[in-house]
């Protein structure tokens, strides 16, 4: 009879030839023999696992570690059994033993490797982290067990280790699809992340960087589209949304990057393609909340407003515990002009959404237009968290801010005013200014300064002789002031009412001597009175919610042809910026000096000189009403705000009236109006 050493050569052969059956038999024969034979228990095993039979090899070859417990090839196999029956734990021990036996050995790295996932799989990430750790020191030219550690580190939250990994493997092998796939994935977490913390600018640089490095990823572009949505860029975030579309994903995605396309494409103006990608996403989701809010916003942007309201209805109906439709359909009621019914629906967004800077904003304008200055004034300090207001200057920023008469702790203050928003809301809340000035023991301030935009600086210091005008270009220095409060913050902190509004107009001068008094009398026939024009306001490209405004508000010059029917006038353009370009096309005779205007002190000499301004509601609307001038003011549908609800005047301007635009986007009938009141006063 052969020997067992003989047997198992012979055995051996069959099962390296594939002969698997008679392997079998021969190692059967041998344990019949000598049941403690630890190499056929071993090579038995390695044929059951080759076989199917994992739980047959992990008692085989457990018996075989048993027998021979120094043989690290036999607590391989064992460690193979463990993970063919799902037995992690075991696997990673029979590994241990085996690297314990021969740390050396050429396949120690794969050795640890193995460990580490299936530590990793049973829960012990930070013993998989350290036993891959190991295995990339042993081998660290193999870029798969870096991928191992790099994913592993990601799922513990060691970001910035797994960022640096999944780098250098793609230095290493560019175009490695799990480290493309998985650094990808990690910058659009952080993204989200960034997101979640209102932080758009890093999101969308992170977004960037995923697209770029794997720009098949349809995820990839819907993040950097909402991304660049909350930095106000909506074009690229709607270039980024189309992009993603057509890359496949669920359906659910698909509805969300409609959703948020058509957003994007009511910020723009772009109504059709607004309403078609809306239209897609019900499709897909009929009755989702964030499709129905978002079709209200564009039927209100339209000027659709009792379907806008009606479609908000449905979306609130669909759900009752999101203060999002309830805030719009509040603010397409003020529209309406059911103030009452507009303020309900703020009330139920705030009791759902209590911190919400978005719900407080828009009640601050509604409740101001219905002349609850209380309440207005108070809900309007909001803005500063909206993300709808710049950034403060960081000189500003360091100087306290002014909580009003009595509250700064002490008297004797320098208090700074400051610009905030556009031209016109510093024209019409630097009244404030010289009153403050006057007040000033009162209040327990020594100093009263002024930081106002370029533009205006000229102006103030003309208009205001008694306070300190920084100049144009000087930042404030924090170590002359010692508060310092936004000309629009005064209203507030001063407890404005609709019966205190400071009227005393005028409270601007303009610098004198350039002439324009002579100018006119030579240039207008002697009766004829001058009115200057404005038709179009600043259309601010950057500020998308801005530029949507300023096309409901501006209006192009041939709107205003009716005026030419109107005799004993001789118009004055006031228009600056793109839309002066149509003065050379005006359908009726147009002066046109504003390449002289360099500045608002020079329009404001102007504009002290004409018997009339008839503008859009704009900066130069503010302008002549704080010069004490008379001052038509063709205000949109949805008015602003300052203009109160249904008032012909203004309790801000005297000198002001209100032409209040009927319908939607129909100047027609409100220039009708100012022509024939137009004749009225010229008796032509």
């Amino acid at each position: 009879m052969a020997s067992i050493a003989q047997a198992l050569e012979e055995a051996l052969r069959h099962h390296r030839d594939g002969a698997l059956g008679h392997a079998e038999v021969i190692y059967r024969r041998i344990l019949a023999v000598s049941p403690e034979e630890g190499d056929a228990l071993n090579l038995l095993a390695v044929l059951c696992l080759q076989t199917g039979r994992a739980g047959e090899a992990l008692s085989l070859s457990t018996h075989a570690t048993q027998v021979t417990p120094d043989a690290p090839s036999f607590h391989v196999t064992r460690a193979d059994a463990a993970a063919a029956t799902g037995q992690p734990a075991l696997e990673a021990t029979c590994l241990a033993q085996t690297l314990a036996l021969n740390p050396a050995a050429p396949q120690a790295a794969s050795w640890q490797r193995r460990r580490g996932r299936a530590l990793v799989t049973t829960g012990d990430i930070p013993a998989g982290l350290q036993a891959l750790r190991s295995a990339a020191a042993l081998a660290p030219e193999d870029i798969d067990i870096l991928d191992d550690l790099a994913v592993m580190l990601n799922r513990a939250g060691a970001l910035d280790e797994a960022e640096t990994h999944f780098i250098e493997i793609l230095r290493r092998q560019p175009g490695h699809a799990g480290a493309t796939r998985n650094l990808a994935s990690l910058w659009l977490n952080r993204a989200a992340s960034h997101l979640a913390a209102d932080e758009p600018a890093e999101a969308a640089a992170l977004a960037r960087r995923a697209v770029d490095l794997d720009p098949g990823r349809r995820d990839g572009w819907a993040r950097l589209g909402l991304a660049l949505m909350g930095l106000n860029r909506p074009q690229l975030a709607g270039d980024a949304l189309r992009r993603a579309l057509p890359l496949p994903g669920p359906m659910d995605e698909t509805a969300e990057i409609l959703i948020n396309l058509g957003f994007t494409e009511t910020r723009q103006g772009r109504f059709a393609e607004a309403e078609a990608a809306l239209a897609q996403a019900l499709a897909l989701a009929p009755g989702r909340v964030e499709a129905l809010n978002h079709k209200g916003i564009l039927l209100h942007a339209q000027g659709r407003l009792a379907e806008a309201a009606e479609v908000l209805g449905r979306a609130i109906t669909a759900a009752p515990h999101d203060h999002r439709p309830l805030t719009n359909l509040g603010t397409v009621l003020r529209d309406l002009g059911d103030d009452q019914a507009a303020e309900t629906h703020y009330a139920r967004a705030l009791a759902l959404a209590p911190d919400e800077p978005a719900v407080h904003w828009q009640r601050s304008l509604a409740r101001l237009m219905a002349g609850d200055m209380a309440v207005g004034w108070r809900e309007y300090e909001w803005r500063h968290r909206t993300g709808q207001m710049g950034p403060l200057d960081p000189a500003l920023a360091a100087i306290p801010e002014w909580r009003g008469p009595g509250h700064q702790g002490r008297a004797g203050l320098r208090l700074l005013l400051h610009a905030e928003q556009g031209h016109g809301d510093t024209l019409q809340f630097v009244r404030y200014a010289p009153l403050l000035a006057a007040a000033g023991a009162r209040m327990g301030l020594r100093q009263v300064g002024l930081k106002v935009q370029p533009a205006l600086t000229r102006l103030m210091a003309s208009s205001f002789p008694g306070l300190t005008i920084l100049p144009a270009d000087a930042r404030p220095d924090p170590a002359d002031w010692d508060a310092r409060i936004s000309l629009m913050g005064l209203p507030y902190r001063l407890g404005t009412t609709l019966d205190t509004i400071p009227a005393d107009c005028p409270y601007l001068t303009p610098p004198p001597g350039n002439g324009w008094r002579t100018r006119l009398a030579q240039t207008i026939p002697a009766g004829s009175r001058a009115v200057g024009l404005v038709w179009a306001g600043d259309p601010r490209p950057d500020d998308p919610v801005s530029a949507l405004i300023d096309r409901r508000r501006s209006l192009a010059l041939t709107a205003l042809a009716p005026l030419a029917t109107v005799g004993g006038v001789r118009f004055i353009s006031l228009q600056k910026g793109a839309p002066a370009g149509q003065a050379s096309a005006a359908p009726f005779p147009l002066l046109d000096w504003t390449a002289e205007l360099r500045d608002f002190a020079d329009t404001a000499a102007l504009v002290a000189c004409l018997d009339l301004v008839i503008t859009v509601d704009t900066a130069v609307a503010h302008l002549a009403g704080a010069l004490g001038r008379p001052v038509w003011v063709l205000s949109r549908a949805d008015g602003c705000w300052r203009w109160l609800r249904d008032r012909v005047d203004s309790p801000w301007y005297p000198s002001m009236r209100l032409y209040r635009q009927q319908d939607w986007d129909d100047w027609s009938t409100t220039v009708r109006q100012v022509a024939d009141d137009l004749v009225a006063l010229t008796g032509h």
